[in-house]
């Protein structure tokens, strides 16, 4: 595997020393609309379900930390940083509904 590979798969495990037998875990792709465009978020349904799974409801989340959380395996530009939390937060309320026993 090239660097540029090894590279990419140590975002999404989390470790840049990561290889494909190591067994990576598998990161949803969800496709969300940020100010007009459609963006595709790598792990936006798991940092959701970690949050729902703490039973935090859409106004109690950190959503700074959660912006943390998304810009390690997304690239995310400082200027699309508030279109982007908006957007992130407006789903969570929804994913959030939806999940609601």
């Amino acid at each position: 595997m090239g660097k540029l590979g090894k590279n990419l798969l140590g975002k999404l495990v989390g470790s840049d020393k990561s290889c494909c037998c190591c067994g990576p875990s598998i990161v949803s792709v969800k496709k969300i609309m940020v100010d007009g465009k459609d963006m595709d978020i790598a792990g936006m349904d798991e940092e959701l379900e970690k949050y729902r799974a703490a039973g935090k409801a859409p106004e109690d989340i950190n959503s700074e930390e959660l912006m943390r959380n998304l810009a390690k395996i997304n690239e995310i530009s400082e200027e699309e940083m508030e279109k982007f939390k908006v957007a992130v937060l407006k789903e969570y309320k929804i994913y959030w509904q939806e999940k609601k026993v």
